[in-house]
């Protein structure tokens, strides 16, 4: 089985060790200040990277070139870390082969962005309805609340808070936690 791009003429003078300067020199001028784990992973993955820049940039794979990118990719599989740094890295031979318009890439991380916040807003809430009915039932077992157990922190549940805070106003006793 035969891999092949859709190249641009491929600048064979690059080294391993040139792809792989490049790749790091690319990551960290983006402006970005990725966090030490990033960072470590970074370089606990380097010579796995330039691997596999050095087998994507090529427009045909021997068998053993075929074997060697699978088996990064397996190892990306169970390392979500190589699996960041190697979308990173396909993003960089996207660029260098031209493969993917500026635009597309925009618009691509734009998406990326949007549903990143989407999932980061849906855990918040969904662990603020957590919280909440966690309240509720505590409420309710001291007997200051009558309402549903819904998650909601409505009127019925903010005056029983209120309540609660009247019949102790100097804090919970231990034994009520």
């Amino acid at each position: 089985m035969t891999l092949e791009h859709a190249t641009a003429p491929l600048d064979h003078s690059l080294t391993a060790d040139d792809l792989g300067t490049a790749l790091v020199a690319l990551l960290m001028n983006r402006g970005e200040h990725p966090i030490a784990d990033l960072r470590q992973a970074l370089q606990q993955h380097r010579a796995t990277l330039i691997d596999y820049c050095t087998l994507a940039l090529q427009p045909r794979l021997s068998a053993n070139d075929e074997t060697r990118l699978g088996a990064i990719l397996d190892q990306a599989i169970d390392d979500p870390w190589l699996s960041f740094w190697l979308d990173e890295a396909d993003g960089w031979v996207g660029e260098h082969l031209q493969l993917l318009p500026t635009e597309a890439l925009r618009q691509q991380q734009s998406k990326l962005r949007r549903t990143l916040s989407q999932t980061w807003v849906d855990t918040f809430w969904h662990d603020l309805q957590h919280r909440t009915k966690t309240l509720q039932t505590y409420l309710k077992r001291v007997g200051v609340y009558s309402g549903a157990i819904d998650g909601i922190m409505g009127p019925t549940t903010q005056r029983a808070v209120e309540s609660l805070k009247t019949a102790y106003p100097d804090g919970l006793p231990l034994g009520y936690l």
